[in-house]
Formats: structure tokens, C-alpha cells, sequence
């Protein structure tokens, strides 16, 4: 068992404890900045964190090139990811009972989801992508987006503000879920979507799921954890959803030590019904989403 100094957090599984980690091992670089990355769980509330701490997280994602920002999603890949895009967004809707008002999408990355959400959304709604760039990505170039600078003068202005898989991108994931919620009016709603620690497939991939993604993701929740967290922030849970994220595909090229590409997206593709099946036999899904009221 080892202390972790920079996390040690009040655990999120006892408010009168300190989390308690021990190491899961050696696990795959993404960015090829390190010599070595490893994740670390709490025996307490089985939270996990990615080691070596990174207090800025800022110059892994300068030039919008690793997978956040889809660099290669044009042709067939990118229309695949449309149908893909266009199914999720309706299940969020059905989640949050439809869109009405101003929506953020907070850390919306390629900002292909925003583009997506906002084709489907009714007239009166507007969906406005934000992220860490001044410059919009390619997806948003006509539409509403927001630069840091921008964003910081807009607290408590949205109706909804979504953040899907960015509160696992930041040490702070707490300082971080405080802005996110910021930008939702009083009694607005705040949707937050992060990976499952518990997942089925990241027992079954090992290190090699895709959803590790170190030293990227900082913070592996599970749904106790998530909730507790969204809790402490004077969040009001409304509902929590387990939401099937296709990761097969790339889980394959980690094992082959290949590069995402058509091949491997195809390939998740015709494994995708085996992901599901397995999610739902075991009742651990690829990711949580928890919706939540701001009061």
C-alpha cells in the first residue's frame, strides 16, 4: 500500500476517510512523454487516479492531435461517427426530457457530437461548443463556439451544460466539475459522462482498454464515486444512466500496437454487439452519465 501524497483526497466512499491506494500496475503510454504511467486505486470507494500527477494537463492537448479531437475522422470514418453521434444524442435527450434554451457543451473536443446535437435540437434551443482552444474546431467553423476567453464571462447562462468525458481529464476533478456546474443557471441541468473503472471490458482488455487512455484520462470513476463527487459540488442527482461507448475497436489496435484507423473502427464495429452483450450480463457499462440539477 502507498501514500500518494497529491491525492490524497477525502474518500469517496466515506467522508470521514482518507482514500487508501494501491497500484494496478504498468500501464500503456498514449503520449509518449513518459516512461512510466500507472494507476492507482482506492481500497475504500474504488476510485482511481493516474500517476505521475500532472498539476497542468494543458500541453498534452496544444495542437489538437491525440484522439480527443478525432484528427482523422474524414470519409466513411467520419460518417460512421455521425450515425454513431446522432444515436447518442437522442438518447440524451430522452434522458434530460429534450432541449429547450441555451446548451453548453463543455470540452466538446472535434466538436462533431456539438455539431450533431445541434442539428437535432429544435429551433428555438442553441448548442454552443466550448473548449481550451481560441479557434474553433473544423465542425463548429459556422457554428456558436466558445474560447477560454469568451467562456469566462458567460457564468450561469445556460440552460444545460453537458460535459461528456472531459471531468476524467483534469488532477482537480473536483476544481474542474466547480466550473463546469458554473455555467449552469439555478435549478439549471449539469450532465456529466466519465469512463467506468468497473467496466467488464476493462477487466477483460486489461491495459489495454481503450478507456484507460493514460496519461490522458486522470481520474477513473466509478458510479458511487461520480455521484458522490457531483453531491459534494451541491448538485441534485436526477438520474444516472450506463451509456455503451464503442472502445473495441481501438482496444484491438492497443493490443496489435497499431494506429486508429478505418481498419480498426470497422472492426469495433462488427465486435460492437459483443460489447453490449457483455455490458448487459454483467450490468457494468462502458460509462456513467449522471443528470443532475443545479439548485
Amino acid at each position: 500500500m502507498h501514500s500518494y501524497g497529491v491525492f490524497r483526497m477525502i474518500c469517496l466512499g466515506d467522508d470521514s476517510e482518507t482514500c487508501q491506494y494501491v497500484s494496478l500496475g504498468k500501464f500503456l503510454d498514449r503520449s509518449g512523454q513518459f516512461e512510466h504511467v500507472e494507476v492507482v486505486r482506492c481500497l475504500r470507494c474504488g476510485h482511481g487516479v493516474s500517476m505521475p500527477p500532472l498539476p497542468d494537463v494543458t500541453f498534452l492537448y496544444q495542437n489538437r492531435e491525440s484522439q480527443d479531437f478525432q484528427p482523422d475522422a474524414k470519409g466513411l470514418s467520419h460518417a460512421i461517427k455521425d450515425i454513431a453521434f446522432r444515436s447518442q444524442a437522442r438518447k440524451l435527450l430522452r434522458q434530460i426530457g429534450g432541449a429547450e434554451g441555451r446548451i453548453l457543451d463543455f470540452g466538446c473536443g472535434s466538436g462533431q457530437f456539438t455539431r450533431v446535437l445541434g442539428e437535432m435540437v429544435s429551433g428555438a434551443s442553441e448548442v454552443v461548443g466550448a473548449d481550451m482552444h481560441s479557434e474553433p474546431p473544423a465542425e463548429l467553423a459556422e457554428r456558436p463556439y466558445l474560447g477560454p476567453k469568451e467562456l469566462s464571462s458567460c457564468k450561469e447562462s445556460f440552460d444545460i451544460v453537458i460535459a461528456l468525458h472531459v471531468l476524467e481529464h483534469d488532477d482537480d476533478a473536483d476544481g474542474l466539475l466547480t466550473t463546469i456546474s458554473g455555467y449552469a443557471r439555478s435549478r439549471g441541468k449539469v450532465v456529466i459522462e466519465v469512463p467506468n473503472i468497473d467496466c467488464v471490458w476493462g477487466m477483460a482488455f486489461g491495459k489495454f482498454w481503450d478507456a484507460w487512455y493514460l496519461p490522458y484520462h486522470r481520474h477513473h470513476f466509478t458510479r458511487n464515486s461520480l455521484v458522490r463527487l457531483m453531491q459534494r459540488n451541491g448538485l441534485k442527482i436526477e438520474s444516472v444512466h450506463g451509456v455503451t461507448v464503442p472502445t473495441m475497436g481501438r482496444s484491438f489496435a492497443d493490443i496489435a500496437g497499431g494506429t486508429n484507423n478505418l481498419f480498426w473502427l470497422l472492426l469495433g464495429i462488427l465486435a460492437h454487439p459483443v460489447q453490449v452483450l457483455g455490458e448487459v450480463l454483467t450490468g457494468n457499462s462502458t460509462a456513467i452519465r449522471v443528470i443532475a440539477v443545479k439548485e
